[in-house]
């Protein structure tokens, strides 16, 4: 009869004001925490800015005659009339020279700095500026040899080749 009487008491409207208020309080509590969860989130807690800063792919010396060019290739992207790098530092050992540039239609594009008769092996890094997401990382210091790599290897052959001639004489 216990058991009757128990079942009859938390089976009535009771249990259903019961079942009713217990939801209504979950259901609030869960509403709550995922309102602290997108408030925090969206307001609280700072979101990376996903800006697109230029980088340089690379930096290549060239000769022409006495003269060393850098060709310089930059990487920007979505490049607009309003959003496009504006200026390319080149530093030569500590010297730095501004590059001043018009907007740019392609991504990626090559810039040509000349730096002239050089006598030495200096050090070169390069960065780029986007005039809306501001300065991009240096590159790393790159030596520039005072001679280009073709040059040299036509020289080393050429010697050898003289070398030889001479050998070859001398054993016949």
């Amino acid at each position: 009869m216990k058991n009757k009487v128990i079942k009859g008491f938390i089976g009535g409207d009771k249990l259903r004001k019961l079942r009713l208020v217990s939801c209504s309080r979950i259901g609030f509590l869960v509403f709550l925490s995922w309102a602290f969860v997108f408030v925090s989130t969206v307001f609280l807690i700072p979101n990376p800015v996903l800006a697109d800063v230029p980088s340089v792919l690379s930096v290549n010396p060239l000769t022409d005659g006495t003269e060393t060019i850098l060709n310089i290739t930059v990487r920007h992207f979505g490049p607009t009339s309003s959003h496009y790098i504006d200026v390319v530092q080149v530093d030569i050992d500590g010297t730095v020279d501004n590059i001043n540039l018009d907007p740019q239609s392609t991504n990626a594009f090559v810039i040509q700095y000349s730096m002239g008769d050089i006598s030495s092996e200096p050090s070169v890094r390069v960065r780029a500026h986007c005039n809306l997401h501001g300065w991009g990382d240096w590159t790393e210091p790159q030596i520039i040899p005072e001679f280009h790599s073709a040059i040299l290897m036509l020289v080393i052959l050429s010697v050898f080749a003289f070398t030889l001639i001479v050998y070859r004489r001398k054993v016949k």
